[in-house]
């Protein structure tokens, strides 16, 4: 999994699974998926008023991620970590192991066991986060889960220890190199519809900038805050 504010998700959330799976299926571990997960509020709403910006509702950005993968037949969304009724932000290590307990009762997964004995879970991040909690050494074996590091272009990361199961993939190369949620989020401002159709997908896009009556009332508070943007 990936998890992350997300505000709003990007086609780069998704490119990052991308590149972690193709470093993994090199290294000959068979992958069943992988998860996009949006953050807890009680993370998200804190940090996006720390740093002035706005920070979109746990359900509104679980769905603009929906639309975004609709199409991808490797990446979904899980929604474990964003539940409003768990009351409390769970950390990543958390979000790793839970999903690990949940695949180990998916009857793919066992199709999968065969030549590592147990199914793996991998948790994805930038070299940011990899450096500033000490990922490149592992998560310990008390969590037993892997990371997979994904690099920006230009960025150095260190070098991988498979023994860990650390592993470093190649940077997404291409348009969706460049995208990130600040960028999205001045389109947004611009409320230009091709730019962010571009950066999510045509559906996520029209969630974002042309919503239905329906969607309009169901998340109310995040239009206003769209409104606000757009008003700058």
């Amino acid at each position: 999994p990936t998890p992350g504010a997300m505000t709003p998700p990007h086609r780069g959330h998704a490119a990052l699974l991308h590149q972690a799976v193709a470093r993994l299926e090199a290294a000959g571990f068979g992958v069943l998926g992988a998860w996009l997960s949006p953050s807890h509020d009680r993370y998200v709403q804190p940090k996006a008023r720390s740093l002035s910006t706005i920070g979109f509702s746990a359900p509104f950005r679980l769905e603009i991620a929906r639309r975004l993968v609709a199409e991808d037949e490797l990446v979904a969304v899980g929604s474990w970590e964003a539940a409003p009724e768990r009351g409390h932000w769970p950390d990543y290590p958390v979000v790793a192991n839970a999903l690990q307990k949940e695949l180990e009762k998916r009857s793919e997964a066992a199709q999968l066991q065969g030549s590592h004995g147990h199914v793996q879970v991998f948790y994805c991040c930038g070299t940011d986060h990899a450096d500033k909690c000490g990922l490149y050494h592992g998560m310990g074996a008390e969590h037993g889960v892997g990371v997979v590091v994904v690099p920006r272009t230009g960025d150095s990361p260190k070098a991988e220890s498979p023994k860990r199961l650390v592993f470093v993939a190649e940077a997404a190369s291409g348009e969706v190199a460049g995208f990130s949620s600040t960028k999205l989020r001045r389109a947004l401002e611009k409320q230009d519809l091709e730019q962010v159709a571009a950066a999510t997908s045509p559906s996520a896009a029209e969630l974002l900038l042309q919503p239905t009556d329906e969607h309009a009332a169901q998340f109310q508070e995040d239009y206003k805050k769209l409104a606000a943007l757009a008003e700058k």
